[in-house]
């Protein structure tokens, strides 16, 4: 609302201007919802808020990657599973093919199963992957950034499963041969040990992710208190003010009236 400087003091439209400006402001708040429209506002308060909000996408951001090595780990011990289901598979036809009972015949179609068998297990190796990183062919770590801090981060163990296999003599197995069986067992004692690892390695990631939630959602609820429009405090604010204004311009407009009415009088 424009007030004219004309038959208002300098006092008067000085207030005027506050009570309009107190106006203009609860109406930024209310429609952006926030109540740091600019620096001028709060400086102090909005550079917290602006920390805050980076601290909550950082840790957003860092749920996200904990996320994706959760899903690498699920795909790893999924594969792990498959792999140690195949052995006991493997191992039962062993048990059967030394029974002295059975022909060459027989123990020639026990050891196709076998070897059927032994050839998707390097299948399931090769294909586990997690965005063509392989998980259980190659020796080493994937690196996940866990934290919105340079120095926040968690490793988690990729394993070569395959060598390990092909070194101990699995790929070639005769199930009839009486040394199978602990092959076999030593096999499944290895993969065991790998399952153990990439359990650990997805609970330290669960705790990871717990944790990143929590400080994600306080930092959530802090800026919100820095930096949201409190509408029930700013909606009584520009209440106060309207009314503020209307009395302004009512009592003005009296004054000027009563003005009037003494200069017609002097010009009578």
């Amino acid at each position: 609302m424009a007030i004219s400087a004309t038959g208002i003091s300098a006092g008067s439209l000085n207030q005027f201007n506050q009570i309009q400006n107190r106006i203009n402001d609860t109406d930024k708040q209310l429609t952006s919802g926030k109540r740091i429209n600019d620096a001028a506002v709060d400086p102090a308060g909005l550079q917290v808020y602006l920390q805050l909000q980076g601290l909550q996408l950082g840790n957003s951001t860092a749920i996200k990657n904990s996320l994706d090595g959760t899903s690498a780990l699920q795909i790893a011990d999924a594969s792990v599973s498959q792999v140690n289901d195949s052995l006991q598979q493997i191992r039962e036809l062993s048990v059967q093919a030394q029974n002295g009972i059975l022909n060459e015949n027989d123990r020639a179609s026990l050891q196709t199963q076998a070897d059927a068998l032994l050839e998707g297990i390097k299948s399931t190796l090769n294909q586990s992957s997690f965005n063509g990183q392989s998980l259980l062919t190659n020796d080493g770590e994937l690196r996940l950034q866990t934290g919105p801090d340079s120095e926040d981060s968690l490793s988690v163990s990729t394993f070569n499963i395959t060598e390990q296999f092909e070194n101990a003599g699995l790929f070639s197995l005769d199930i009839s041969d009486s040394t199978s069986l602990d092959l076999l067992d030593s096999s499944q004692d290895f993969l065991n040990t790998v399952s153990g690892e990439i359990g650990a390695n997805q609970s330290r990631l669960d705790s990871t992710i717990n944790r990143l939630s929590e400080n994600s959602v306080n930092a959530a609820e802090s800026a919100s208190r820095i930096g949201d429009t409190d509408y029930a405090s700013v909606i009584s604010e520009r209440a106060s003010a309207l009314i503020q204004q209307e009395v302004g311009i009512a009592m003005q407009a009296q004054a000027n009236s009563n003005r009037a009415l003494v200069l017609n009088l002097l010009g009578n």
